[in-house]
């Protein structure tokens, strides 16, 4: 290598070398002296030139960092995938600059780059400025949207019910109230319960039809998110159901479900109107596989 001219290392070699390199959060130079590189190729920045020749017009430094900013903004583009109304929200400038920030914090270590965004959203809360106050700012409802869309693209790449039967509206008729309290249900695979402190399903809706939405008030809302023939569904809760399909998701019996939702809730209306209705929005929007416990008919 003192000579200047390429050494001679296996394909394998090198291209783990380069991968560690051009990978590397800091850049080209902190690349080429990481644990990593030096493992398969050990020189230091001033001797790129015995692994990369240069040419005409860049060193070989600059060569490895074409590769590595091709490598950055490809992973840039896939967080824009993953979170696309995230980015139309912010603007590509501001989202680059979160994304790239991101990934120094969080590098892609899978094999596969479904799995870059999985952190983004802890990523934004775990810097945001409101973080550990009361306050709620635009950074909480960044935080919010980015988990509703995290969780559009899991239950989007994730199993559905599309070849399932699924517990309907009609299998509740004729069930005994008795056998009712004592029953639990199995959700389909696809369903995810969302509470936020801003209304994110609202502006989804009109982010999509005007990129210039304005960025609502704060107000609670929450959210059921599931897929039916391959679209994945928003369905809008009120705090009500949240908390009783909150408990059912967590194996609870139907009377231990509404103990807690009164608990959280105390709603001033009939609770047998508001589980019937109830129970009727969750099995018409396909939230149960099935219905286990006693199931005893009433006669007549």
């Amino acid at each position: 290598m003192t000579d200047g001219q390429p050494s001679l290392h296996s394909l394998p070699v090198l291209q783990k070398w380069m991968q560690s390199v051009i990978t590397h959060v800091n850049g080209v130079a902190e690349g080429v002296h990481s644990p990593e590189a030096q493992e398969h190729i050990a020189v230091d920045a001033s001797q790129i030139e015995s692994i990369v020749t240069r040419s005409q017009r860049r060193t070989s430094a600059q060569r490895l960092e074409v590769y590595a900013h091709a490598y950055y903004a490809r992973l840039v583009e896939c967080l824009k995938s993953i979170y696309p109304l995230f980015a139309k929200t912010v603007g590509d400038e501001l989202f680059d600059q979160f994304a790239i920030t991101y990934l120094q914090q969080y590098p892609s270590r899978s094999y596969t780059l479904n799995r870059l965004g999985d952190r983004f959203p802890d990523f934004l809360e775990e810097t945001s400025p409101t973080r550990g106050t009361d306050q709620l700012g635009f950074e909480d409802f960044l935080v919010g949207l980015a988990v509703a869309e995290r969780s559009i693209d899991a239950i989007f790449d994730g199993r559905g019910i599309e070849q399932a039967e699924v517990f309907s509206p009609s299998q509740l008729e004729g069930i005994s109230p008795e056998s009712f309290a004592e029953a639990k249900f199995q959700m389909v695979p696809c369903l995810r319960l969302h509470s936020f402190p801003f209304p994110i399903s609202n502006f989804i809706t009109a982010i999509k039809q005007d990129t210039q939405a304005a960025i609502p008030e704060a107000t609670p809302s929450w959210l059921a998110l599931t897929r039916r023939d391959y679209i994945v569904r928003r369905v809008p809760l009120s705090r009500w159901e949240y908390h009783l399909l909150v408990r059912l998701t967590e194996g609870l019996s139907v009377s231990q479900s509404i103990e807690g939702a009164v608990i959280e809730v105390a709603p001033s209306e009939d609770i047998s109107e508001l589980l019937a209705a109830a129970f009727r929005k969750f099995t018409t929007e396909q939230f149960f596989l099935a219905m286990d416990g006693p199931a005893e008919r009433r006669s007549g």
